[in-house]
């Protein structure tokens, strides 16, 4: 008698785009509690990821359809906005940007 078995194995790749945003003032001092948005188009409307910088002036986003994103950075006692693009394109792979924010 001869027996076979067979063993299926998935690929469980990591699908989601992981980035982060580093907001920091003209004297490139980290900001915390920063506000910021993440929007790209979509036919089904703006995408849009929404977050705050810790207190190392990081905020990070788990994206999961890739996309090109606009990012905004704006704090409460700055009068300016600090604007950027972030590339999450490739699943499963890290992104960084930084954004400064004009006093």
């Amino acid at each position: 008698m001869i027996s076979v078995m067979l063993i299926s194995t998935s690929c469980n790749k990591d699908k989601t785009c992981h980035g982060k945003v580093k907001v920091v003032d003209t004297n490139g001092a980290a900001i915390s509690g920063a506000k910021v948005k993440l929007s790209a188009p979509s036919v089904s409307g703006d995408v849009v990821y929404e977050g705050s910088t810790d207190g190392s002036g990081e905020a990070s986003f788990d994206v999961k359809l890739p996309a090109i994103f606009d990012v905004t950075a704006t704090h409460i006692a700055y009068a300016g906005t600090g604007v950027g693009v972030i590339r999450l394109d490739e699943p499963g792979k890290d992104a960084d940007v930084q954004v400064k924010i004009p006093n």
